[in-house]
């Protein structure tokens, strides 16, 4: 199974579960997973690709592992929140700015300028992923709101239009950027690949850096089609 193409492997278990006459309790659990988690985050996200809806998918995602037995289920959590970067407020405030339900935006209008009277503006933005509230009902709640942090994408706006946006309710489309991408799935095999290959964190580096440097000095390799029409 690929380790970077997980729509591949969720096809290939679903595959080879449907093929098995009698499956096993793990084969069955896996395949649940898929059908209940994988698969319906994977539309969800390609249904709303925007940046906007990070924190909501990770929210989504966590109540969709409900059904999880304990064991599994503190497995799953783990590896949530090693990757939680969605969860960070400042990706939290922007999906509550497109929230469909106005006191929602009002209230991420709030905290953006509590945060602004909490930060110092030459402060150095430090990005850590927060501790999850896997219990939470709202993907608001998933975090705790002591140090609230602004979006950069509200930055350019002043302490008066946050306030006449929340007077009039208005969405603010704060920004455009996808939430996933091909390249990030090409990023994450190079990354596997590098583990598979080297040990240590300099390790993996340079073996990374000289893949990537390999790949600029050669994007392509000849085909036979341009081997036949060479004038060699």
């Amino acid at each position: 199974m690929a380790h970077s193409r997980w729509l591949t492997t969720a096809n290939r278990i679903l595959r080879l579960y449907v093929s098995t006459n009698n499956p096993s309790e793990g084969l069955k659990l896996l395949a649940r997973f898929v059908i209940k988690v994988c698969a319906p985050s994977w539309f969800e996200i390609k249904q709303n690709p925007k940046a906007t809806y990070g924190a909501r998918h990770l929210h989504q995602m966590i109540k969709k592992c409900a059904f999880l037995p304990p064991e599994y289920k503190s497995l799953v959590f783990d590896v949530i929140q090693r990757n939680a970067y969605f969860a960070h407020c400042e990706n939290v405030l922007l999906s509550m700015l497109e929230d469909q339900r106005a006191h929602i935006r009002e209230l991420a209008l709030r905290k953006i300028l509590k945060a602004r009277k909490l930060q110092s503006s030459d402060a150095i933005r430090q990005f850590n992923i927060p501790t999850l509230n896997f219990q939470a009902e709202e993907y608001y709640n998933i975090i705790s709101w002591e140090m609230p942090l602004e979006p950069a994408a509200t930055l350019k706006l002043s302490d008066q239009e946050i306030k006449t946006l929340i007077a009039t309710n208005k969405e603010l489309d704060a920004v455009r950027l996808p939430c996933h991408t091909q390249a990030v799935e090409r990023h994450i095999k190079l990354v596997t690949e590098a583990s598979v290959a080297v040990c240590s964190e300099e390790a993996r580096d340079g073996f990374i850096r000289a893949r990537q440097k390999s790949r600029q000095a050669i994007p392509t390799f000849e085909t036979k089609k341009e081997f036949f029409n060479s004038n060699i």
